[in-house]
């Protein structure tokens, strides 16, 4: 294949989602349409599956991205810039047999495409006219569409404003078959509304309504809704969002008729300023109207706000409100609604005859990063639906009952109970919650201070539950009262512990306490180690351990789960007297305990009937261990699994390796991380799919969060007042979403349930910043984002008709700065550099598991800093040394310095070998070219737009410095990218360097060795060539990548433009554009590839606000 034949084909886009809409097909299936660039995606959502069903994709614009869809009669409206187009749903949805595949041959759909003169906001086809929509643009216009359904083609009519203030949001109603209602949001602050009238003969007047004033910022968002109150009487209004972070209610209801003008009326003038005056000329707004005030205003979301839309009703005179922020979330706002009767008849016009006030409901934290670009809503009889998509290209579906006219603070179909309501009729007024645990999803076992115990039956989430007390003998009365533990052993059985130091066993069956065994102590916690049946002839046993107050010691018991009969026990000793045990875990014979200060003892088991310790390890945090458990052992292994996973209250969570030798056992730490929720985890559980998903549970500032850290997704958030308070959690680990939550608060006890997931994500996504940095070892791409976080992904190429996807398989998080480098070396290491001279060792690992998650532990930290630590590691490279002994690094800093050590894994140290120092410019780019006297010598780019190559010498002691061996010129201002690939496959051969600069240009330098001996090796400079204005803007990153003799070099700028060169292979020749293709990636930030040279086709992956996967084929 010669270089002319090789294109460049889209395999992947996860660009951030700019527009969405939700239809629901004549055959019962929910479709999404989502703008994601210049591209309409179609997906189907609530059919079964985990995630939506990718339907079909059709390139709209070009070079132009999707800013708004609306789905009407069977088409579809979208629109971008001045660009409007119209797309038939039937050519989009392919009733197929449901499956994955994309039938590539299918004829691309017909679409109609027409220009408007202004930036369009909004659009919306007529409600008895299929053939006739409406635009609402950027200056306060309004352009009627006409759509023919024979030639295909659209006709924009006239435009038509009552005035032109600059808008930034704006939205169309159809409130008869000739009469659009136009509301505005302008960049001062103003809401203006205003009709369209359809006349005889296709002319259209204008009639002005209000202008309100009010917010202190400009104005991202609008919706229009008309509600029936109670007394028959109807309100519309209008909700408006700003960047002063408020959404504001105003009643726009005509109360007085007014003869309208028949022709546009251009001549009307707005005030610019916040706080300005309204409209005044042309059709007046009476005094009382320019003196009005909102309906309702609240304050939400912890930045701007960029939309909003009212929901179904909540009850009488109530309906609820929906906004998206910056800040990625959702909030739910109930909006009730109220006459104010004391305004009477004195102004009968004025707002003020409708109050209302907004109250906070629940907040929807499912997306990552910031800003929410999109959003869709579908209300249907027994639900609403909302669709969200953000930065982070992923696509959110939350499905929200239709709300009584109680509020709700639970998750979904949750109930929620105070104690007063469970005690009724059961025990006295000063009777309270004590402790308890759930048996199962439909039983809680509770005891009261009185010493009564209960059971409740919660077999539905919606109704009220049934409660049972249980008879207790008198003599145990007293026992319950001091009960400090509760602990469920199966569905069948649990457990009570006293401070009496007695444990008391429960059955469901026959509904008794039977007495188990007593110690010296009270008893502040109990962990069911395993409840599984060994030997299916014996009664299935329990083992469970016992943890004492202020002792380090703890009572080991297997119990049968029917009767409660003990049929071992054992004790553990030699454990530390400072040891607070809190957690534990049994892999084999061996006991795993937690304490309270952040110590892992191991314990194995005596012939004495003891567990003595033979490992004590200090982790990396002095909080205290919360949960310890096995991880998923490999399918058909028959040993169990040598992994456990600890959570703690530090907000991380760490997978150790439990190595068995002949002498002796160690643990090794091989992953640590912290997910997005914390600061604290409670605890975690394995999924039972088939690839087994880790969840993780615990508290982020007043919330209970499950969190699903295999597909980094929020399951569920439960507002409970915080960490500091008793709490139990049942959950399903077939069923994602299936859970119930009990906690108490000021005494009282609230359960919260879920038997299903509300919400689902249609479309998975990436970081919600932007990505500055990229690296691939063929088989995993790392990823940093200015959120300061790393990603690991594993990319699924496109095959078979399945869509191309990545996997995030491990997720890092201990910058605090925004990332600048990332680099691979093989398969094991991982290096990352940021600002404050921040330079970690990733140590990358995959598990023996069922279990699918990458193990990553950071196993190096930089500390040879500067003074005051403020430098910019700008780039690295990194090879192994030539004895085999560590690796050698060498890093170019913000200050001119450059650097090289040598990194050894033993205790993570840093070497320094060399340093050196350029000219006043800073360094950018620094690369290895070969070692000589097992130092490297180097080439580094510069923003003065110099190639410099460098040598060692002999300085002080053992060390060396670097000197300047040759430089050249090259770009006009700063080097921002570089790659370089050897000339040939011999060990002497030269290097062709790509580079890419601030100039927008790209340059090819040919690299020659002097001398190929290792003693006295030296490069030079051969050949240099470039291309002026080979972008339109800076260019961010370069790739060199080979295929078969043709050398082909990729560039990516900051214009969104992938470009493809033949590089000259000699001296001669000249630096050629082969392709050049627009990409939905913004402000791009780095380029890499997956494949190998030897392999007929590379995928080429750049990210910045996005990622995107080009293959060339």
């Amino acid at each position: 294949m010669t270089a002319s034949q090789i294109r460049l084909k889209r395999e992947l886009s996860q660009d951030p989602v700019t527009a969405l809409a939700l239809h629901r097909a004549p055959s019962g299936k929910l479709f999404v349409f989502a703008g994601q660039d210049s591209d309409l995606f179609v997906y189907e959502a609530k059919n079964g599956r985990y995630k939506g069903r990718f339907v079909s994709r059709v390139g709209v614009f070009v070079d132009q991205p999707i800013h708004g869809i609306s789905v009407r009669h069977g088409q579809v409206l979208a629109w971008g810039f001045c660009h409007v187009a119209i797309i038939s749903v039937e050519s989009l949805i392919r009733e197929d047999d449901g499956s994955d595949s994309v039938n590539h041959s299918q004829a691309a759909p017909a679409i109609a495409r027409a220009i408007a003169p202004d930036w369009i906001y909004h659009g919306a086809f007529s409600e008895a006219d299929p053939s006739v929509a409406v635009l609402a643009t950027a200056h306060n216009e309004a352009i009627p569409l006409k759509y023919s359904h024979h030639t295909g083609e659209i006709v924009l009519g006239a435009v038509i404003a009552p005035s032109r203030p600059m808008l930034y949001s704006a939205h169309l109603s159809w409130i008869s078959n000739d009469t659009v209602l136009v509301a505005g949001g302008t960049v001062f602050g103003h809401v203006v509304v205003w009709k369209c009238h359809l006349l005889e003969g296709g002319k259209w007047a204008t009639e002005t309504l209000f202008n309100f004033e009010g917010h202190e910022g400009s104005i991202f968002g609008m919706d229009i809704c008309t509600i029936t109150l109670s007394d028959e009487s109807t309100v519309q209004m209008v909700a408006s969002c700003s960047d002063d972070r408020t959404i504001r209610i105003w009643d726009i209801t005509e109360r007085e008729n007014k003869a309208y003008s028949q022709a546009p009326q251009l001549n009307q003038v707005i005030n610019t300023g916040f706080g300005g005056n309204d409209i005044e000329c042309g059709d007046s707004v009476s005094d009382s109207n320019k003196e009005s005030t909102p309906i309702a205003a609240v304050m939400g979301h912890a930045s701007r706000i960029w939309g909003v839309k009212f929901g179904p009703g909540c009850g009488e005179n109530a309906l609820s409100v929906y906004s998206f922020g910056e800040d990625a979330t959702t909030q739910r706002w109930r909006l009730d609604i109220s006459r104010d009767d004391s305004a009477g008849e004195s102004s009968p016009s004025s707002s003020r005859l409708v109050t209302g006030k907004m109250s906070h409901s629940k907040t929807f934290s499912l997306h990552n990063g910031k800003h929410l670009w999109s959003r869709a809503m579908l209300a249907e009889d027994k639900a609403v639906l909302i669709a969200t998509g953000g930065t982070d290209s992923q696509i959110c579906l939350i499905e929200e009952p239709i709300l009584s006219d109680k509020p709700s603070n639970g998750v979904g179909g949750s109930l929620v109970l105070d104690a007063s309501d469970i005690l009724k009729g059961l025990t006295c007024s000063k009777e309270i919650i004590s402790r308890y645990d759930f048996l199962s999803h439909d039983h809680i076992l509770v005891t009261t201070s009185h010493g009564k115990l209960l059971l409740g039956y919660l077999k539905e989430s919606d109704a009220e539950p049934k409660w049972e007390q249980i008879n207790v003998p008198e003599e145990l009365q007293g026992e319950v009262k001091l009960c400090y533990v509760v602990k469920a052993i199966d569905p069948t059985a649990a457990l009570l512990g006293t401070t009496s130091g007695n444990v008391y066993h429960f059955s469901l069956s026959s509904k008794s306490l039977t007495h188990v065994a007593s110690m010296q102590g009270k008893i502040t916690d109990m962990t069911c180690l395993s409840n599984r049946n060994r030997d299916g002839s014996s009664p299935p046993l329990a083992e469970v351990l016992v943890f004492l107050h202020g002792r380090a010691d703890s009572h080991y018991f297997s119990i049968d789960i029917s009767t409660g009969g003990i049929r071992s026990q054992a004790q553990t000793k030699g454990l530390d007297p400072r040891f607070v045990p809190t957690a534990a875990g049994k892999i084999d014979d061996l006991l795993v305990i937690g304490s309270r200060h952040g110590w892992l003892s191991i314990l194995d088991h005596k012939d004495d009937e003891t567990y003595s310790p033979i490992l004590d390890i200090a982790t990396r945090s002095r909080d205290t261990i919360t949960a310890i458990l096995p991880l998923p052992p490999k399918s058909g292994s028959q040993h169990t699994s040598r992994y456990i996973l600890v959570t703690s209250r530090d907000g991380k969570y760490r997978i150790y390796e439990i190595d068995r030798q002949p002498e002796r056992v160690l643990l090794h730490l091989r992953h640590e991380t912290s997910p997005p929720f914390g600061p604290m985890i409670a605890g975690a559980w394995f999924t039972q799919d088939t690839v087994p998903e880790l969840v993780l549970y615990g508290f982020r500032s007043k919330d209970f969060v499950i969190w699903n850290e295999t597909r980094r997704e929020e399951l569920a958030t439960i507002e409970c007042g915080g960490a500091h308070r008793t709490f139990q959690l049942t959950y399903s680990k077939s069923i994602s979403g299936r859970y119930r939550f009990a906690f108490t608060k000021t005494s009282k006890l609230s359960i919260s349930s879920s038997d299903q997931l509300r919400h689902e994500w249609v479309k998975s996504g990436i970081h919600g910043r932007e990505i500055r940095t990229l690296s691939s070892n063929g088989r995993y791409i790392a990823t940093g984002a200015e959120d300061t976080s790393i990603r690991i992904w594993e990319y699924q190429p496109a095959g078979d008709g399945a869509q191309a996807d990545l996997r995030c398989v491990a997720a890092m998080k201990t910058h605090v700065t925004g990332l600048q480098k990332l680099a691979w070396l093989g398969d094991d290491y991982l290096f990352s550099s940021a600002g404050n001279e921040e330079f970690f060792v990733w140590r990358v690992q995959n598990l023996e598991s069922d279990y699918k998650g990458l193990s990553v532990v950071c196993e190096g930290v930089f500390a040879d800093k500067s003074a005051d630590a403020d430098l910019r590691i700008m780039d690295f490279d990194v090879c192994k040394s030539s004895n085999a002994h560590g690796i050698i690094v060498t890093m170019g800093f913000s200050n001119s310095v450059l650097r090289t050590y040598r990194y050894t894994s033993d205790g993570g140290r840093f070497e320094l070998l060399a340093k050196g120092t350029y000219t006043g410019a800073c360094l950018t780019q620094t690369r290895h070219l070969s070692i000589r006297n097992q130092l490297p010598l180097l080439l580094t780019a510069s923003t003065d737009g110099h190639l410099a190559l460098w040598r060692t010498e002999p300085d002080e002691g053992t060390q060396h410095k670097y000197v300047l061996e040759q430089i050249v010129p090259l770009h006009q201002n700063s080097i921002k990218s570089l790659d370089m690939m050897k000339s040939g496959e011999g060990e002497g051969d030269g290097y062709h360097v790509f580079t890419g600069g601030d100039d927008n240009s790209v340059g090819v330098t040919l690299l020659g060795q002097i001398s190929r001996d290792t003693d006295t090796a030296s490069w030079t400079f051969l050949k240099r060539s470039i291309v002026r204005k080979a972008h339109a803007a800076a260019i961010a990153g370069v790739l060199l990548v080979r295929r078969g003799p043709e050398l082909l070099g990729v560039s990516v700028s900051n214009d969104q433009r992938v470009k493809l060169w033949s590089i000259p292979s000699s001296e001669d020749g000249n630096i050629k554009l082969l392709r050049g293709e627009c990409i939905g990636v913004a402000d791009a930030g780095d380029i890499a590839a997956i494949g190998g040279p030897e392999s007929d086709t590379a995928t080429v992956v750049f990210a910045g606000i996005g990622l995107e996967a080009w293959r060339l084929e």
